[in-house]
């Protein structure tokens, strides 16, 4: 529990949490504040790949087929509205180069897709592929405003070295043949164009790569795959680029679809050398496989700087039970707090051996289906955090929050994948709750359950219980406070200053040394941090700040490396340019020492980092060199508690409404109580 000296008076008022008077004692507690002023990026959806399960769920009944889709795009359902067809490459039919059936000793039969084409000189036979375009046209009919994109995992076998369609007989080599550039570019495009004129389904994206750069596709494998180097992706990209645009489509090329988010930054950076190719891209694609918080955050930026929409489009993860479901429920999370992707797309819907890698187990011969706890455990976000919402800023890495176009729907997502009871004191900054939370929650025993008297409420601040193992969903209405914070920096509003690769740190004044550390609130309820992690800008010229802490200390520059405080003012080294990086970060420039910017000490980004100053260079991945800057509108409750702290010293108990009014006795809902020795506890009553 922490103490804050109020202003007035050296009164120290202990501020308690928000809790029912016969609440049970918690085993941990989490603390921290929502600010749906501040914006992210707006969801453009959630969304599944079609392979491999429409390829045996088309041939379902179609009674089958309409409850499947109905679960899966239903706004009272998964939601999703954003689906990847799979443009199939197609296998020998006379298997001269692979055993016939191969895929059955890995990914199964319903890997075996049919191409379009036998030969080069065939004709299209547009009947096949018929379980797969029955799920989409289905979804296209349920779900009108449904985004698709089509991606290829191979080339047709006749166009490789192999003869095989699922890779070469080295994994590590291309398997499409360079005479064949051409001819591939066309097969795609044709796709798409035969589906936009044939069923006015015209794919927002054209994706021709599927985890290229990696050693998994080989003749006789699981599935259907091709490896691409990266000048081999780039010299197709070129081929394909001028065919799309002939077309007359609207698609736009997507790139690379790698298979985790480190070689995905490789691969960007491998784009940008080239010099040419990335003018040709609409959107950049990652899966999430893997990665670390400084590869998610480093793909996100680079994608924004360079103007690309950015999918996280496929990922899955194994497990056992719900702890295995919140694991990639915890990924989630991560992948929209560090990427900022536009999208999120789940790998699998139906799977016939596991609950893990989908959300609905099935036996694709008898046709049944049944919801399994993943299931659910997706419900939680996907429901409720809408296409057109906008993620924004919670100060805690369990969380995600978002806002409706309005601002007038808060909706936050908690986990906890630990075994204890955890308890979420959460001040929702510059905004009051005006009614009742709704609350859902999924659980061993609990499957997206309503729960009544699930949060408790009053004024800005939110309290709510998390079981062991568990995932909860608060959708509170709100209504702002204040007129909120302008655009640009305000000088004269508190900020908290956040490193890109950890959002549970902020910038801090440590005795004179300037770091990293774990944020510490001011007060349970406050919406501010203490002292020593607040900061403020003063305007000096145009573009030009000081940054001072609430202590009155600048931040100070030199020659050397460490930064430090001063509540000296100096002629040099405490002046400061704020200048964007990507549209959400920012780089924090001085204006005494050219180029140099505050930079975390040797790329570390834990707490108890030192801060110091170093020449930024030219990457926009450098996110050691990135900082979020987060205004913070101070809640009146701030001002209520300190006015009941100080009004009496009677000794007696008292009672005080939100607005720091004595009242006779507590009133319903939430009151301020402040004992004898004048500590004051927000209690619900």
């Amino acid at each position: 529990m922490k103490s804050k000296k109020e202003l007035l008076a050296a009164v120290a008022i202990a501020l308690a949490t928000v809790v029912p008077q016969q609440a049970t004692a918690q085993l941990g507690t989490m603390s921290y504040s929502v600010m749906p002023y501040n914006k992210w990026h707006q969801n453009e959806g959630w969304g599944v790949s079609l392979c491999w399960w429409a390829n045996m769920c088309g041939n379902w009944s179609d009674s089958k087929i309409d409850q499947l889709v109905t679960w899966l795009v239903s706004p009272e359902g998964l939601n999703c509205n954003i689906f990847r067809y799979n443009i199939p490459g197609g296998d020998d039919p006379n298997n001269a180069n692979c055993t016939l059936h191969h895929m059955d000793s890995g990914k199964g039969r319903r890997a075996e897709m049919e191409g379009f084409k036998t030969s080069s000189s065939d004709s299209y036979d547009w009947t096949r592929d018929a379980a797969q375009r029955k799920i989409m046209l289905k979804i296209k009919e349920m779900r009108p405003d449904a985004i698709f994109e089509a991606f290829s995992n191979t080339p047709p076998y006749y166009m490789t070295y192999s003869g095989c369609c699922a890779g070469n007989t080295d994994a590590n080599k291309d398997n499409l043949k360079p005479e064949y550039y051409e001819e591939f570019a066309h097969y795609l495009v044709d796709v798409c164009k035969h589906y936009k004129d044939e069923y006015g389904i015209e794919f927002k994206t054209l994706e021709p790569f599927n985890e290229p750069n990696t050693n998994y596709w080989y003749a006789g494998g699981s599935q259907e795959g091709c490896h691409f180097d990266i000048a081999s992706q780039t010299a197709f990209l070129k081929v394909l680029s001028p065919i799309l645009k002939e077309s007359g489509l609207n698609t736009v090329i997507s790139a690379s679809d790698e298979t985790n988010v480190d070689m995905s930054v490789s691969e960007f950076n491998s784009y940008l050398s080239d010099g040419t190719v990335m003018p040709m891209l609409g959107q950049w694609n990652t899966h999430s496989y893997s990665g670390s918080i400084v590869s998610k955050s480093r793909i996100g930026s680079l994608a924004r700087a360079n103007n690309l929409p950015l999918w996280q489009s496929e990922t899955g993860d194994g497990g056992s039970g719900l702890a295995g479901n919140l694991k990639l429920a915890k990924r989630l999370i991560e992948d929209i707090r560090y990427m900022h992707p536009a999208a999120w797309v789940d790998w699998q819907y139906v799977e016939e051996w596991n609950d893990q890698w989908c959300t609905v187990k099935g036996d694709f011969a008898a046709q049944t289906m049944e919801r399994v706890k993943n299931y659910y455990v997706r419900e939680q976000v996907t429901q409720h955090i809408k296409k057109g919402y906008s993620f924004v800023t919670s100060l805690s890495d369990s969380t995600l929050a978002a806002v409706n176009s309005k601002c007038d729907t808060l909706v936050l997502v908690a986990i906890n994948t630990t075994g204890n009871n955890v308890k979420h004191n959460v001040d929702i900054s510059g905004y009051k709750i005006n009614g009742e939370p709704i609350v859902y929650r999924t659980t061993t025993s609990e499957s997206h359950k309503a729960i009544t008297n699930g949060c408790s409420y009053g004024g800005s601040i939110a309290a709510f219980n998390m079981p062991p193992v568990s995932i909860m969903t608060i959708i509170m209405p709100i209504s702002p406070l204040t007129s909120g914070v302008g655009s640009g920096i305000s000088t004269g509003t508190p900020y908290i200053i956040i490193p890109q690769y950890n959002w549970q740190a902020a910038l801090t004044d440590d005795n004179g040394t300037v770091k990293i550390a774990n944020m510490e609130k001011s007060a349970e309820g406050s919406a501010l941090l203490k002292k020593s992690q607040t900061w403020y800008f003063k305007r000096k010229s145009n573009g030009i700040y000081t940054i001072q802490s609430g202590e009155g200390k600048l931040i100070t520059g030199s020659t050397g490396y460490q930064v430090t405080t001063s509540k000296t003012a100096a002629d040099t080294g405490q002046t400061f340019s704020i200048e964007s990086v990507d549209g959400i970060y920012s780089k924090i420039m001085s204006a005494d020492f050219e180029g140099k910017c505050l930079d975390l000490e040797s790329e570390k980004y834990s707490a108890d980092t030192n801060v110091g100053l170093w020449d930024y260079g030219t990457l926009v991945t450098a996110g050691h060199r990135h900082w979020y800057l987060v205004p913070v509108i101070e809640n009146p409750i701030d001002n209520a508690i300190r006015t009941a702290g100080l009004e009496d010293n009677s000794g007696e108990e008292r009672y005080y409404s939100l607005q720091g009014i004595r009242l006779q006795a507590p009133s319903k809902g939430l009151n301020i109580v402040v004992s004898g020795n004048n500590k004051a506890r927000k209690v619900l009553y």
